[in-house]
């Protein structure tokens, strides 16, 4: 008996296939199992030369972040909040401690420059979105590693409220992304101001309120020169240091020229890391240093709160809880980033032409 060729149906770009109703023999079974593997094999996406990561995945949100220490405190948690709502999440940092935009643009230099120079691959043991392996990458290999949905950059923060610092490397950075991951929106990760006890605010002329204006004027015009969104983390850091809660003070009581070892002054209200004791390895001394401008959990928090509200929204129904954070103080950051997002949607719509 003559085997009729199986039909395919197309939905939504699924291959089904119906079986012909007319009874089929052992040997035009066998013939058209053979047929229908041979099918499977030339629509599957391996076969076509692709891996199977390549294929688009429902509900997955790609983000490759260009950056420094910023950039990691921001996406820290993260993952977590997608986890916990059940949301798909892949992130890549390329991210190099106190670099600046003017940096990050020297090594995209030094590799179109030649390929083969180490230093045009500055992004160290970083994870292949494809494989799963961990290589070193240029700033075009991880451009081009996936289909990205999202670039963000940014100015490290000693430059931050510099405006005069940020070109003409913003503008060769989003060229940049935009020629190696075409499908990518780009945004701008606005940092944030320095707690008030920071020195570089006296060595700069600057109160925490004036080096946070500055910054935010800085983004401000960097979004509307090339029509571009803003990630306002610094915005909802800001809004949050405005609350008793999160408003931090020296601790009176303690003495801070001549700190006993291994004891710590009460820094309750701060959103970053403050005061600890570090080791020397060499000589095994400790000192008594100070953080104030990284993040501690309770400002990661918020940062991820910001970016996951701008990337999924709903982020005051998402249940994540770290560990060092009261079930209150987070559902008061969630909140303070839901609203700093929306209030930002206002400037989005404002940049959504780049100026002339």
């Amino acid at each position: 008996m003559p085997l009729k060729k199986a039909p395919i149906v197309m939905r939504q770009g699924v291959a089904r296939f119906v079986v012909p109703k007319n009874p089929m023999n052992k040997k035009s079974h066998r013939s058209f199992l053979a047929a229908l593997v041979l099918v499977f094999a030339v629509l599957s996406p391996v076969a076509r030369g692709r891996c199977a990561s390549d294929a688009p995945v429902a509900g997955e949100v790609k983000l490759l972040t260009i950056g420094n220490s910023f950039a990691d405190d921001s996406t820290f948690f993260l993952p977590q909040f997608a986890k916990a709502d059940g949301k798909m999440l892949v992130v890549f940092s390329a991210n190099l401690g106190g670099h600046s935009l003017e940096q990050h643009v020297g090594y995209l230099k030094a590799f179109e420059a030649d390929s083969a120079d180490p230093k045009g691959s500055p992004y160290k043991n970083k994870t292949d979105p494809q494989t799963g392996k961990k290589r070193d990458f240029s700033l075009r290999g991880a451009l081009e590693s996936a289909p990205w949905d999202y670039v963000t950059i940014q100015q490290v923060s000693t430059k931050s409220f510099k405006p005069e610092t940020f070109e003409p490397y913003a503008g060769i950075l989003v060229d940049y992304i935009h020629k190696y991951a075409p499908t990518a929106k780009v945004l701008v990760l606005q940092t944030w101001a320095y707690r008030q006890d920071h020195p570089l605010l006296a060595q700069e002329h600057l109160t925490q309120q004036s080096m946070f204006e500055g910054l935010r004027s800085a983004y401000a015009q960097l979004a509307k020169r090339y029509g571009l969104q803003i990630l306002p983390v610094g915005e909802a850091m800001q809004a949050a240091r405005a609350l008793p809660r999160w408003t931090f003070s020296p601790d009176p009581n303690f003495d801070y020229a001549n700190p006993k070892p291994g004891t710590l002054p009460l820094e309750t209200g701060s959103l970053n890391r403050g005061w600890s004791w570090s080791k020397d390895a060499a000589s095994g001394k400790a000192s008594f240093v100070l953080d104030a401008k990284h993040c501690n959990p309770a400002g990661r928090f918020l940062a991820a709160s910001v970016l996951y509200e701008f990337l999924f929204s709903k982020v005051r129904d998402n249940p994540f809880l770290p560990p060092d954070l009261t079930a209150e103080d987070a559902a008061e950051l969630r909140r303070i980033a839901q609203e700093a997002v929306a209030a930002n949607a206002g400037s989005a719509k404002a940049a959504a032409t780049p100026a002339p």
